[in-house]
């Protein structure tokens, strides 16, 4: 467990490069690069150089800046710290991370993948009380791990101890959730109907699946994947806490989120869509909307108890107010933590049972 005083005493990513006495380099050419540059500029931190790796490198510039090779950067400046600047649950890129890590210090700085607010040692010695209070929770010894390494390399950027506690997804959905033949399954973010295939073939026996996807295209492959499949309703709106409509950017992956500036798009919230009706297993992934989609679900989990798999990493502290939220609902879940194999800290599920 994490103590107040050892978190108060662990140095933030941004305060480590803001006292580097190396030249910092940003690793990556990325939409996160430029988010990096800019929190550098209002941070006072220098930029001395950026590189890719090798194959990505090409002669080309980034942000005013000429992108080098590894070899290019430790030719011309020598030892510098690094700032990994994209994500990868790739195991050739995660281990090219390491490599880079073994010969300079690597720093990945923990960006949102929702919202602009960064995770800070401020935010969390303010939640410390709800950590306590979350990781008490947990119901093994594992969840506890991996809620502590997770947090540790959120505030530090250090990547290194997060290997401890990574598991296999596959293996923990099959596990914890242990699809039934009774089971209808709720998938809010069904992207291009990769998890529904996944749920009927773990469960070819299933009653019906539910399938949330705002994005045109990506909803476009869904229903063209599910074609085969019985019983599929499938739903073309933002998951959400009530039927409306909402901006949402149509960019068929991450970036497709709810925002103020994008299209106009419909929201449906689960309880409404089930209309009373039952339903045994909820996956939400939804870019950050998960707070709005589990308040959309709380009848349906308040009256059947269904068995629930929430991301929990789009926003800095979602980690903590997820599993509060959902307990606050039913309290009686038993809740588990997990960390696939992904730099940095993604993909990161709650598992209530």
């Amino acid at each position: 467990m994490l103590t107040y005083k050892e978190i108060n005493a662990l140095p933030d990513a941004w305060s480590t490069l803001a006292r580097c006495r190396e030249p910092v380099c940003i690793y990556g050419t990325g939409d996160a690069a430029q988010r990096i540059l800019d929190i550098f500029e209002l941070r006072g931190i220098d930029c001395a150089g950026i590189f890719a790796s090798d194959g990505f490198v090409r002669d080309r510039e980034f942000c005013g800046y000429k992108v080098n090779s590894l070899a290019g950067l430790e030719s011309s400046i020598g030892r510098f710290t690094a700032v990994c600047a994209f994500g990868s649950a790739l195991p050739e890129v995660m281990e090219t991370v390491e490599q880079v890590s073994r010969r300079h210090r690597l720093l990945m700085p923990d960006l949102p993948v929702a919202g602009e607010e960064l995770f800070a040692k401020k935010g969390l010695l303010e939640r410390y009380e709800q950590y306590v209070r979350v990781r008490e929770r947990f119901a093994d010894e594992q969840s506890r791990a991996v809620l502590d390494e997770v947090l540790y390399y959120k505030l530090t950027g250090d990547i290194s101890r997060l290997d401890r506690v990574f598991s296999d997804p596959a293996a923990e959905f099959r596990t914890l959730i242990a699809p039934r033949e009774d089971d209808i399954y709720a998938d809010l973010g069904a992207y291009n109907g990769d998890t529904c295939e996944q749920f009927a073939e773990l469960c070819p026996d299933y009653l019906g699946i539910y399938a949330f996807e705002p994005d045109k295209r990506s909803y476009r492959k869904l229903v063209k994947r599910m074609e085969g499949f019985d019983n599929i309703v499938a739903v073309n709106a933002c998951a959400w806490s009530c039927d409306g409509v909402l901006g949402f950017s149509q960019s068929a992956g991450r970036q497709s989120q709810i925002t103020d500036s994008g299209d106009v798009t419909a929201a449906r919230s689960l309880d409404n869509v089930l209309c009373g009706g039952e339903c045994t297993v909820i996956k939400y992934d939804v870019e950050g909307a998960e707070r709005q989609a589990i308040a959309g679900s709380a009848d349906t989990i308040a009256k059947y108890r269904p068995r629930l798999a929430v991301s929990a990493y789009h926003r800095p502290y979602d980690i903590l107010d997820l599993a509060e939220q959902i307990l606050s609902i039913r309290s009686d879940y038993a809740l588990y933590l997990r960390q696939p194999p992904y730099y940095p800290a993604w993909d990161t599920m709650i598992y209530a049972i």
